[in-house]
């Protein structure tokens, strides 16, 4: 596990461009948008964000970020990916454990997070990590009609 600085903007880049090819009803921004951003906007990101990346064999497996809420309202876990060849292999859990200690570490008392509905393998992963849900729900995308609902706990 490692947490990446805008000097390895081209490595996540390239797993996140991955997971967003991968799995796109997972998030909320499409590939096809991420590949025009430049240079300065990957390393924007990461300088804006804790990421943290998990490898195995000399690659990347893994993806997650840690930013400060939208709504000023503690710290969210964002754009959580792991390969599907590592799905089921307990991947996620230092992946969730990186950010909680993250929002820890910054002294964050909310850490919370969202999860499309019908994605009951992340569903049982953040609630084997401390995360219940707050009974909040939200589109996925605007405009569409997926849903997510919202989980969270303290760092």
């Amino acid at each position: 596990m490692r947490r990446l600085a805008p000097d390895d903007w081209e490595s996540y880049r390239d797993i996140r461009l991955r997971a967003l090819r991968s799995d796109p009803s997972a998030f909320s921004s499409q590939a096809h948008v991420e590949e025009a951003f430049d240079q300065g906007r990957w390393r924007q990101r990461l300088s804006r964000a804790a990421v943290f990346v998990a490898e195995a064999e000399g690659g990347p497996i893994g993806l997650v970020a840690g930013i400060e809420a939208p709504d000023g309202d503690g710290a969210e876990l964002v754009s959580m990916w792991v390969a599907p060849e590592w799905r089921g292999h307990g991947a996620a859990a230092p992946l969730i454990e990186a950010v909680r200690e993250w929002a820890a570490r910054s002294r964050f008392e909310r850490l919370g997070l969202w999860v499309v509905e019908g994605n009951l393998v992340a569903e049982k992963a953040y609630a084997r990590a401390g995360f219940e849900r707050t009974g909040r729900r939200q589109p996925v995308r605007e405009g569409e009609a997926a849903m997510e609902f919202e989980m969270a706990r303290r760092p």
